[in-house]
């Protein structure tokens, strides 16, 4: 069967309208505009446009009107209208924000250059189990499959029906961590004190039903990439942006680097504050079903489907 990010992402695409009038023809190019072809490099994403863009991959013949959130692949050409503006996050984090040239087209590798270094992208989400005995397994949300700026991350996982205490245990080079708590989430104290060691660590979390636990292996960043990263934060946070704009070119940088934990925490403090921009909602989604939060991805993908409509 289609996956629910494919669905999701067409129902999304064919029915956003971004400032233009919505007719069968204008969609049908915004969702032309969003498809990412298989072998793309991406060298960017669209965090924030005011007017009319349209952007041209080099597969085809032609331009589309495209949106705020869409990855942009080496090769691909934008042209803002006359006084639009539009900026681009790069993938690359040595670079700064890309505001590109209106009135005219514009080659993606000119203002965003590829990156050096293999950068993490995300990929369709995995099919869940449909095994009933799913829903009593306490599934991990965080961290969960990536790296940690963080010594002392916050450990999230789903409620278990029926389930009144959970126990949760670190474990890796140095680390033998263990604790019982009857929430949803705790915070790892710090001690023994978590390291960028090789293997990384593994957290498992048990539910008192006797079912089986769940398992999620971290790692963290060593201290010159996590400098890395602090750089390249204080770089955004100084840009002249929207608030909605600094949070995708935050959770953007943040996925390039691995850091999905930190992406999907930032990406949550914009939706609990009512973000009205259908792209957070739609990379949160993204992001939930990468690990199997299908519910949760759902839910994002519906959600921004409902901004996306409103004209």
């Amino acid at each position: 069967t289609t996956s629910l990010s494919i669905l999701i992402s067409v129902s999304l695409l064919l029915i956003a309208t971004n400032g233009v009038d919505n007719n069968i023809d204008e969609t049908r190019t915004v969702a032309k505009a969003g498809e990412i072809p298989t072998n793309c490099l991406t060298v960017g994403r669209i965090i924030e446009i005011e007017g009319k863009v349209q952007l041209k991959r080099k597969e085809w013949s032609d331009y589309h009107s495209t949106l705020v959130g869409t990855e942009l692949c080496l090769g691909d050409l934008l042209q803002p209208a006359l006084k639009a503006k539009v900026i681009v996050q790069c993938t690359d984090p040595n670079q700064n924000l890309w505001t590109v040239p209106n009135g005219m087209p514009s080659g993606a590798a000119l203002g965003c250059r590829p990156p050096d270094k293999p950068i993490y992208t995300i990929t369709g989400p995995i099919t869940p189990s449909r095994d009933p005995i799913a829903r009593r397994i306490p599934h991990i949300i965080s961290p969960k499959n990536t790296w940690l700026l963080s010594k002392k991350p916050k450990l999230r996982w789903i409620a278990v029906p029926d389930a009144t205490s959970y126990v949760v245990r670190i474990s890796g080079s140095g680390v033998n961590w263990e604790t019982e708590v009857s929430t949803t989430e705790v915070v790892y104290p710090g001690k023994p004190s978590l390291k960028p060691v090789e293997g990384g660590y593994l957290l498992t979390v048990e539910a008192d039903n006797g079912e089986s636990s769940a398992k999620a292996t971290f790692g963290l960043l060593d201290a010159n990439q996590a400098n890395f990263i602090k750089v390249a934060t204080e770089r955004i946070a100084t840009e002249n942006l929207t608030g909605d704009a600094k949070t995708l070119a935050q959770a953007e940088l943040y996925i390039g680097q691995g850091l999905i934990a930190e992406a999907t925490e930032t990406l949550e403090a914009s939706t609990d504050k009512d973000s009205q921009t259908p792209a957070i909602y739609y990379i949160l989604g993204d992001l939930y079903a990468q690990v199997q939060l299908l519910p949760q991805a759902e839910a994002s993908y519906l959600k921004a489907m409902k901004l996306a409509t409103i004209v």
